[in-house]
């Protein structure tokens, strides 16, 4: 008789608890990547109409700037455009190539660096569609410099 009391009770609690349904929660986890200087932060970041805003009246300014990867290196990762905007990209260079981004580095970024409005040589232009591999008639193309926002010495970049 114990026995079958004690069973009982052990079915009604499964069946109550069964009886509760469970809601599964995933987060998704955002990785970060750092480059060059481990201490950058986004502490700070400013937008790339704020940067173009800013380099309207000043030679240059010491940033960080949040954009998205347009383009890198296929060579070895050692420039990457960055979209500001809709309608403006920058170029960023690693300092002294202290570092450089995976070749298939994509999404979001932050970089601290130096940026200005810069002329970008024709020579340059031809170098970077030489790295992507375009056609020659494309290279061929390029005759004249295009004026561009650039980091030229970026110290640090986080790759969301």
């Amino acid at each position: 008789m114990k026995k079958i009391i004690l069973l009982s009770i052990v079915l009604v609690t499964i069946a109550c608890t069964n009886s509760q349904k469970t809601e599964e929660v995933t987060v998704q986890e955002v990785v970060i990547q750092k480059f060059g200087d481990d201490n950058i932060t986004e502490e700070g970041a400013i937008t790339g109409a704020e940067l173009m805003t800013i380099l309207e009246t000043e030679d240059s300014a010491q940033v960080k700037v949040i954009g998205t990867i347009s383009e890198v290196c296929a060579k070895k990762g050692c420039w990457m455009e960055v979209d500001l905007d809709e309608n403006n990209q920058m170029l960023v260079r690693f300092l002294d190539y202290g570092f450089f981004m995976p070749l298939d580095a994509s999404g979001t970024v932050i970089i601290e660096g130096v940026a200005k409005v810069d002329t970008l040589s024709v020579a340059w232009l031809k170098h970077q569609l030489e790295d992507a591999k375009a056609s020659q008639e494309e290279i061929d193309a390029i005759t004249k410099p295009e004026i561009s926002y650039s980091i030229e010495e970026a110290t640090g970049v986080i790759l969301k």
